[in-house]
């Protein structure tokens, strides 16, 4: 799958791991991230985000195989 935002499996993941993934952050990297949504910290952010939703798609996918 060419765009990972396309699979149906993806934004139900993307709250579950976006949140999981916050809940870890320190208080003052929550604020930059959600306060600067467009900035480098939150693309980053964002970044890992998709990262962890592409191993997760990953792994159901091979254990539908």
């Amino acid at each position: 799958m060419s765009n990972i935002k396309d699979h149906p499996k993806y934004w139900d993941l993307h709250k579950e791991v976006y949140f999981n993934e916050l809940d870890t952050l320190d208080f003052e990297i929550k604020n930059i991230i959600i306060n600067k949504p467009n900035g480098g910290t939150a693309i980053r952010f964002n970044n890992t985000v998709d990262r962890i939703i592409k191993e997760r798609i990953q792994e159901s996918n091979n254990q539908c195989k």
